[in-house]
């Protein structure tokens, strides 16, 4: 299931990424634009797999043996950035399905959104690189 969580997290780490791609490749604008229509959902899978993967790593932890520290701390890093950037990608469905009911967690959401859409780019940035070195990770260990 962690291959299913990579590649979502490379999807979305493309699209957050996206202004810095299409300054560094213009050609690449075509194929972001047609990725661009599941950013939300993505975003809202991305969220809903980091969180379970992440409890399933906190709670399995102490099962690994020593040579797993590598994958442990690799997809610990990938679960907590997977989180941001699916709440982040997600957030207008989120917002629309989940937070518009109680106007606290509108509030809450929309200030923890700012907060992320600051580190948009860099958090697009580290999905990829994380997408890609879980994938290794991924082929290494199973």
């Amino acid at each position: 299931m962690e291959l299913v969580s990579i590649f979502i997290l490379i999807g979305c780490g493309i699209l957050a990424a996206a202004p810095l791609i299409i300054q560094k490749k213009p050609e690449a604008k075509e194929l972001i634009e047609k990725m661009t229509p599941y950013q939300g959902f993505g975003g809202v899978i991305l969220l809903i797999w980091g969180l379970i993967n992440l409890i399933r790593l906190l709670i399995n932890i102490f099962r690994y043996q020593v040579f797993f520290h590598l994958s442990i701390l690799t997809f610990l890093v990938m679960f907590l950035v997977s989180i941001a950037l699916g709440f982040l990608m997600g957030y207008a469905l989120i917002s629309k399905y989940v937070l518009s009911k109680n106007e606290t967690a509108a509030a809450k959401g929309e200030l923890v959104r700012a907060k992320l859409s600051k580190i948009q780019i860099p958090l697009g940035i580290a999905g990829i690189a994380l997408g890609i070195w879980g994938f290794i990770v991924w082929i290494m260990y199973f």
